[in-house]
Protein backbone atom coordinates (compact mmCIF):
# COMPACT_ATOMS: atom_id res chain seq x y z
CA UNK A 1 0.00 0.00 0.00
CA UNK A 2 1.29 3.22 -0.82
CA UNK A 3 1.91 5.31 2.20
CA UNK A 4 1.32 9.33 1.41
CA UNK A 5 2.86 12.01 3.91
CA UNK A 6 1.53 15.20 2.85
CA UNK A 7 2.68 18.55 4.53
CA UNK A 8 -0.11 20.64 3.67
CA UNK A 9 1.47 24.67 3.92
CA UNK A 10 4.29 23.79 1.96
CA UNK A 11 4.24 25.70 -0.93
CA UNK A 12 2.22 28.42 0.60
CA UNK A 13 -0.73 26.01 -0.32
CA UNK A 14 -0.48 24.74 -3.08
CA UNK A 15 0.37 21.28 -1.35
CA UNK A 16 -3.17 21.08 0.04
CA UNK A 17 -4.45 21.48 -3.58
CA UNK A 18 -2.10 18.45 -5.15
CA UNK A 19 -3.23 16.49 -2.50
CA UNK A 20 -6.29 16.53 -4.04
CA UNK A 21 -5.66 16.09 -7.62
CA UNK A 22 -2.98 13.09 -6.36
CA UNK A 23 -5.90 11.46 -4.58
CA UNK A 24 -8.24 11.32 -7.40
CA UNK A 25 -5.47 9.99 -9.52
CA UNK A 26 -4.97 7.22 -7.10
CA UNK A 27 -8.54 6.66 -6.80
CA UNK A 28 -8.87 6.66 -10.74
CA UNK A 29 -6.33 4.49 -10.86
CA UNK A 30 -7.61 1.89 -8.73
CA UNK A 31 -4.14 2.40 -6.27
CA UNK A 32 -4.60 1.66 -2.22
CA UNK A 33 -2.70 4.11 -0.38
CA UNK A 34 -3.12 5.82 3.29
CA UNK A 35 -3.12 9.18 4.04
CA UNK A 36 -0.85 10.86 6.58
CA UNK A 37 -0.74 14.61 7.39
CA UNK A 38 2.32 16.22 8.56
CA UNK A 39 1.52 18.11 11.73
CA UNK A 40 4.82 19.64 13.32
CA UNK A 41 8.04 19.79 12.14
CA UNK A 42 10.13 16.82 11.96
CA UNK A 43 6.15 14.72 11.98
CA UNK A 44 7.33 13.82 8.61
CA UNK A 45 10.40 11.50 9.74
CA UNK A 46 7.92 10.11 12.49
CA UNK A 47 5.24 9.02 9.81
CA UNK A 48 8.07 7.53 7.79
CA UNK A 49 9.62 5.67 10.44
CA UNK A 50 6.25 4.39 11.61
CA UNK A 51 5.45 3.00 8.51
CA UNK A 52 8.39 1.10 7.70
CA UNK A 53 8.51 -0.45 10.89
CA UNK A 54 4.94 -1.75 9.86
CA UNK A 55 6.87 -3.07 7.22
CA UNK A 56 5.66 -0.59 4.37
CA UNK A 57 8.20 0.31 1.38
CA UNK A 58 6.53 2.66 -0.90
CA UNK A 59 6.08 6.15 0.13
CA UNK A 60 4.50 8.95 -1.91
CA UNK A 61 6.06 12.67 -0.41
CA UNK A 62 3.68 15.74 -1.33
CA UNK A 63 5.52 18.35 -0.23
CA UNK A 64 9.17 20.76 -0.82
CA UNK A 65 12.32 20.01 -0.35
CA UNK A 66 12.55 20.64 3.28
CA UNK A 67 9.24 17.37 3.25
CA UNK A 68 11.44 15.38 1.21
CA UNK A 69 14.47 15.69 3.94
CA UNK A 70 12.68 15.08 6.45
CA UNK A 71 10.97 11.61 4.70
CA UNK A 72 14.26 10.72 4.05
CA UNK A 73 15.35 10.89 7.32
CA UNK A 74 12.87 8.81 8.60
CA UNK A 75 14.08 6.33 6.49
CA UNK A 76 17.48 6.37 7.56
CA UNK A 77 19.23 4.79 5.33
CA UNK A 78 16.60 1.56 4.82
CA UNK A 79 16.49 0.72 1.12
CA UNK A 80 12.49 1.68 0.12
CA UNK A 81 10.70 3.13 -3.05
CA UNK A 82 9.89 6.74 -3.00
CA UNK A 83 7.44 8.67 -5.42
CA UNK A 84 7.73 12.71 -5.36
CA UNK A 85 4.72 15.32 -5.59
CA UNK A 86 6.77 18.49 -5.65
CA UNK A 87 5.24 21.74 -4.39
CA UNK A 88 7.44 23.48 -2.60
CA UNK A 89 8.83 27.05 -3.20
CA UNK A 90 12.08 25.95 -4.55
CA UNK A 91 11.77 22.11 -5.58
CA UNK A 92 15.14 21.87 -6.02
CA UNK A 93 16.25 18.13 -5.97
CA UNK A 94 13.43 17.02 -8.62
CA UNK A 95 15.55 19.30 -11.11
CA UNK A 96 17.56 16.78 -11.45
CA UNK A 97 14.97 13.73 -12.55
CA UNK A 98 13.40 14.95 -15.90
CA UNK A 99 9.86 15.04 -14.32
CA UNK A 100 7.24 17.15 -15.30
CA UNK A 101 6.83 20.69 -13.56
CA UNK A 102 3.06 20.03 -12.90
CA UNK A 103 2.74 17.71 -9.18
CA UNK A 104 0.45 15.70 -10.54
CA UNK A 105 2.13 14.99 -13.80
CA UNK A 106 5.33 14.39 -12.33
CA UNK A 107 3.68 11.62 -9.84
CA UNK A 108 1.56 9.94 -13.07
CA UNK A 109 5.20 9.65 -14.54
CA UNK A 110 6.50 8.09 -12.01
CA UNK A 111 3.88 5.25 -11.11
CA UNK A 112 4.74 4.20 -14.59
CA UNK A 113 8.12 4.63 -14.72
CA UNK A 114 10.91 2.41 -13.81
CA UNK A 115 13.39 1.44 -11.00
CA UNK A 116 16.25 3.97 -10.72
CA UNK A 117 18.59 3.65 -7.69
CA UNK A 118 20.81 6.91 -6.46
CA UNK A 119 23.08 7.61 -3.57
CA UNK A 120 22.12 9.34 0.01
CA UNK A 121 24.33 11.79 1.64
CA UNK A 122 24.58 12.14 5.74
CA UNK A 123 26.45 14.88 7.68
CA UNK A 124 26.53 14.07 11.04
CA UNK A 125 22.64 12.64 11.89
CA UNK A 126 20.92 13.88 9.37
CA UNK A 127 20.47 12.25 6.00
CA UNK A 128 20.28 14.28 2.42
CA UNK A 129 19.48 13.98 -1.03
CA UNK A 130 20.55 16.65 -2.56
CA UNK A 131 23.06 19.81 -1.21
CA UNK A 132 24.43 20.33 2.05
CA UNK A 133 27.48 23.09 2.43
CA UNK A 134 27.91 26.48 4.49
CA UNK A 135 28.72 30.19 3.87
CA UNK A 136 27.32 32.68 1.86
CA UNK A 137 24.56 30.11 0.06
CA UNK A 138 23.56 29.30 3.91
CA UNK A 139 23.67 32.98 4.41
CA UNK A 140 21.27 33.61 1.94
CA UNK A 141 19.01 30.77 2.56
CA UNK A 142 18.94 32.08 6.30
CA UNK A 143 17.50 35.88 4.44
CA UNK A 144 15.06 34.15 1.62
CA UNK A 145 13.21 32.61 4.49
CA UNK A 146 12.23 36.58 5.09
CA UNK A 147 10.65 36.36 1.67
CA UNK A 148 8.95 33.08 0.39
CA UNK A 149 5.18 34.63 0.84
CA UNK A 150 6.24 36.57 -2.09
CA UNK A 151 6.20 33.77 -4.24
CA UNK A 152 8.14 30.56 -5.41
CA UNK A 153 10.65 29.80 -7.47
CA UNK A 154 13.83 31.41 -7.49
CA UNK A 155 12.41 35.57 -6.40
CA UNK A 156 12.61 35.08 -2.51
CA UNK A 157 16.50 33.69 -3.02
CA UNK A 158 17.29 36.70 -5.06
CA UNK A 159 16.14 38.92 -2.77
CA UNK A 160 17.41 36.93 -0.18
CA UNK A 161 20.84 37.42 -1.98
CA UNK A 162 20.94 41.18 -1.74
CA UNK A 163 20.18 40.97 1.97
CA UNK A 164 22.89 38.33 2.73
CA UNK A 165 25.19 40.93 1.10
CA UNK A 166 25.31 43.09 3.91
CA UNK A 167 25.20 40.12 6.69
CA UNK A 168 27.76 37.65 5.75
CA UNK A 169 31.62 36.72 6.75
CA UNK A 170 33.92 34.18 5.29
CA UNK A 171 33.98 31.17 6.95
CA UNK A 172 37.33 30.37 8.75
CA UNK A 173 37.42 26.18 7.93
CA UNK A 174 39.50 23.12 8.46
CA UNK A 175 38.47 21.09 5.84
CA UNK A 176 39.98 17.22 5.37
CA UNK A 177 39.42 15.24 2.36
CA UNK A 178 40.65 12.91 0.17
CA UNK A 179 43.28 12.41 2.96
CA UNK A 180 44.71 16.29 2.65
CA UNK A 181 43.17 18.90 5.70
CA UNK A 182 43.49 22.74 4.31
CA UNK A 183 42.87 25.60 6.67
CA UNK A 184 41.60 28.64 4.76
CA UNK A 185 38.70 31.20 4.79
CA UNK A 186 36.04 30.34 2.12
CA UNK A 187 33.14 32.19 0.40
CA UNK A 188 31.20 28.44 -0.23
CA UNK A 189 31.53 25.23 0.13
CA UNK A 190 28.74 23.41 -1.19
CA UNK A 191 28.61 18.99 -0.66
CA UNK A 192 26.54 18.32 -3.50
CA UNK A 193 24.62 14.72 -4.40
CA UNK A 194 22.12 16.99 -7.17
CA UNK A 195 22.91 19.98 -8.25
CA UNK A 196 20.85 22.68 -7.49
CA UNK A 197 19.89 25.16 -4.91
CA UNK A 198 18.25 28.00 -3.99
CA UNK A 199 15.32 27.52 -6.83
CA UNK A 200 17.30 27.05 -9.25
CA UNK A 201 20.77 28.07 -8.90
CA UNK A 202 23.03 24.95 -10.25
CA UNK A 203 25.47 25.28 -7.23
CA UNK A 204 27.15 22.02 -7.80
CA UNK A 205 26.69 21.80 -11.41
CA UNK A 206 28.50 18.09 -12.02
CA UNK A 207 26.65 16.26 -9.42
CA UNK A 208 25.41 12.91 -10.35
CA UNK A 209 23.17 10.87 -8.29
CA UNK A 210 23.91 7.71 -8.73
CA UNK A 211 28.07 7.57 -8.80
CA UNK A 212 28.43 6.96 -5.20
CA UNK A 213 30.86 10.06 -4.84
CA UNK A 214 30.11 13.77 -3.30
CA UNK A 215 30.74 16.76 -5.87
CA UNK A 216 32.74 19.42 -3.70
CA UNK A 217 32.42 22.59 -4.77
CA UNK A 218 34.71 25.59 -2.79
CA UNK A 219 35.03 29.47 -3.59
CA UNK A 220 37.82 31.00 -1.70
CA UNK A 221 37.58 34.10 0.30
CA UNK A 222 36.04 37.15 -1.79
CA UNK A 223 34.78 40.85 -1.05
CA UNK A 224 31.13 41.69 -2.11
CA UNK A 225 31.71 43.08 -5.59
CA UNK A 226 33.70 39.87 -5.90
CA UNK A 227 30.76 37.94 -4.82
CA UNK A 228 28.24 39.74 -6.57
CA UNK A 229 30.12 38.74 -10.03
CA UNK A 230 30.40 34.98 -8.44
CA UNK A 231 26.92 34.97 -8.36
CA UNK A 232 26.20 36.14 -11.96
CA UNK A 233 27.74 32.25 -12.82
CA UNK A 234 26.75 30.80 -9.71
CA UNK A 235 22.95 30.86 -11.10
CA UNK A 236 23.79 28.89 -14.32
CA UNK A 237 26.47 26.97 -13.17
CA UNK A 238 29.09 28.87 -14.96
CA UNK A 239 30.86 29.78 -11.53
CA UNK A 240 33.57 26.38 -11.50
CA UNK A 241 34.84 28.01 -14.50
CA UNK A 242 36.44 31.13 -12.23
CA UNK A 243 39.88 30.69 -10.87
CA UNK A 244 38.88 31.37 -7.34
CA UNK A 245 36.56 28.61 -7.35
CA UNK A 246 37.81 24.65 -6.92
CA UNK A 247 35.69 21.32 -7.64
CA UNK A 248 36.81 18.12 -6.19
CA UNK A 249 35.02 14.72 -5.91
CA UNK A 250 34.91 12.42 -3.01
CA UNK A 251 33.32 9.54 -0.48
CA UNK A 252 33.74 11.22 3.26
CA UNK A 253 34.69 14.87 4.25
CA UNK A 254 34.98 16.91 6.97
CA UNK A 255 34.73 20.57 7.88
CA UNK A 256 35.23 21.88 10.67
CA UNK A 257 34.15 26.01 12.40
CA UNK A 258 33.55 26.39 15.42
CA UNK A 259 29.25 27.71 15.39
CA UNK A 260 29.20 27.50 11.39
CA UNK A 261 25.29 26.98 10.04
CA UNK A 262 25.56 24.42 7.43
CA UNK A 263 22.50 24.07 5.23
CA UNK A 264 21.01 20.33 4.49
CA UNK A 265 19.01 20.27 1.83
CA UNK A 266 17.26 23.69 2.64
CA UNK A 267 17.68 23.25 6.43
CA UNK A 268 19.71 25.04 8.52
CA UNK A 269 21.61 23.44 11.67
CA UNK A 270 24.21 24.95 14.03
CA UNK A 271 27.26 22.67 13.98
CA UNK A 272 31.01 22.98 14.61
CA UNK A 273 32.37 20.06 12.92
CA UNK A 274 30.30 18.45 9.93
CA UNK A 275 31.30 15.22 8.80
CA UNK A 276 30.03 14.04 5.61
CA UNK A 277 29.65 10.00 4.19
CA UNK A 278 27.67 8.89 1.15
CA UNK A 279 25.71 5.67 1.01
CA UNK A 280 25.92 4.48 -2.80
CA UNK A 281 22.69 3.32 -4.24
CA UNK A 282 20.29 3.61 -1.11
CA UNK A 283 17.23 5.02 -1.92
CA UNK A 284 14.97 3.98 -4.96
CA UNK A 285 12.97 6.22 -7.21
CA UNK A 286 10.73 5.28 -10.21
CA UNK A 287 11.33 7.09 -12.89
CA UNK A 288 10.38 7.50 -16.92
CA UNK A 289 13.14 5.66 -19.00
CA UNK A 290 16.48 7.70 -18.52
CA UNK A 291 18.33 6.17 -21.56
Amino acid sequence: MLQIIANETSGNGSCARALKDVEKLLDDLGLDYQLNITEYPGHASLLADEAIRRGETEFVCIGGDGTISEVVNGFAGRLVTLYLVPCGTGNDFVRCLDLPKDPVLALKAQLSGKPYLIDVGRVNDHFFLNISGGGFDTEVLNQAAHFKKLGKGILPYLLGIFAALFRFRPLPVEMTMNGKTVKKEVTIFSVGNGRYFGGGMMAVPHAELDDGLFDVVIADKLGRLSILRLLSKFISGKHTSLPVVHESRCRELTVRCPGMIINIDGELFKEDTARYQIFPSSLRLMLPDRE
